[in-house]
């Protein structure tokens, strides 16, 4: 397959197929209508549409999304796997998203940059619908959440422990998990030394 690259050095806004990636408004649209897409592969899709065409190893997303961090390669299967069923990409016979067997990937659809005008900055309420409708995959962890949360509501003492590998949205379910609540003060402690992450509010 014949790949041209063409590199995107400003924030990317283009227009791939039916969709449009607007990296500044955290949208992606299909004809028009929201994908739902959490940040994360939110962030790796931006990364490889910056150069389309282009082989984009491994290590090399693990940088660029996640940072100097010691992240497990799963993580970004993971990210992919959620990329392709938000773009309902094949991996098989991919339309956008081809794998490089053991190297990385490669965003492989024709991409046009889209024209950028000024625009109007969102309400706050508009940021909140937005990133609730980008929130997918973690009903069963938000419905425990509240729960908890309705029950330390009542009097009862709770502490709740959300743990798992890094780079798999323990922050985004919590900060996701408190923006729906109304009038609550969130408090941030330090982060431990451990690869574990635990939030906690009152």
């Amino acid at each position: 397959m014949d790949h041209t690259t063409q590199v995107f050095t400003d924030v990317v806004r283009v227009r791939f197929a039916t969709f449009e990636l607007d990296e500044a408004n955290a949208s992606l649209l299909h004809e028009g209508k929201p994908v739902p897409l959490a940040p994360t592969p939110f962030a790796v899709l931006c990364t490889l549409v910056r150069q389309p065409g282009a082989l984009l190893t491994k290590h090399a997303l693990l940088d660029e999304v996640w940072g100097h961090q010691f992240i497990s390669e799963s993580a970004l299967k993971t990210a992919i796997s959620e990329l392709r069923m938000a773009l309902q990409d094949d991996a098989r016979q991919p339309r956008f998203i081809e794998t490089v067997s053991r190297r990385g990937y490669r965003f492989i659809a024709v991409a046009t940059a889209i024209s950028t005008t000024r625009p109007e900055r969102a309400s706050v309420s508009e940021i909140r619908s937005l990133h609730r409708a980008s929130f997918i995959g973690r009903a069963e962890a938000l419905s425990r959440l509240r729960s908890t949360w309705d029950r330390a509501c009542t009097g009862h003492r709770t502490i709740v422990w959300v743990a798992g590998e890094p780079g798999i949205g323990k922050t985004t379910l919590i900060e996701h998990f408190v923006a729906g609540l109304d009038d609550v003060a969130c408090a941030r402690g330090p982060r431990p030394a451990t690869s574990s992450r635990a939030s906690s509010c009152g």
